[in-house]
């Protein structure tokens, strides 16, 4: 998962996809994989597939904070604000207390800025 996650971030896509479907594969009942292949559209910027992949990890582990968090972040970016807003307050009613709570509240709080 690691080294999909540092191909990725240095902008090789190929072999980072490659990666995370070869985890995802191995891991089945693993929401974790799904959601790092979305992030890596999200970073292509294909928003359309990432939310696709987010939404396929909420259907591995409906409580995903990970999935959910990302899946509100990807929703925001397609100005799709009520879904955006549900699935930040899933995040953080998921992870009160950690980091992807954390992010999901920094993302409700930008919501509620911009979107008043």
């Amino acid at each position: 998962m690691e080294a999909g996650l540092i191909y990725r971030d240095a902008h090789r896509f190929d072999e980072a996809a490659a990666v995370f479907r070869g985890v995802r594969a191995l891991l089945p009942q693993s929401e974790v994989p799904e959601v790092a292949l979305g992030t890596l559209e999200f970073e292509r910027g294909n928003l359309d597939v990432a939310v696709s992949h987010y939404e396929n990890a909420l259907k591995i582990n409906a409580k995903s904070a990970y999935a959910h968090s990302h899946l509100a972040e990807a929703y925001f970016m397609r100005k799709n604000i009520a879904a955006a807003r549900e699935h930040s307050k899933r995040a953080m009613e998921l992870d009160k207390r950690g980091e992807t709570g954390k992010f999901a509240r920094s993302l409700s709080d930008l919501i509620d800025l911009i979107h008043k």
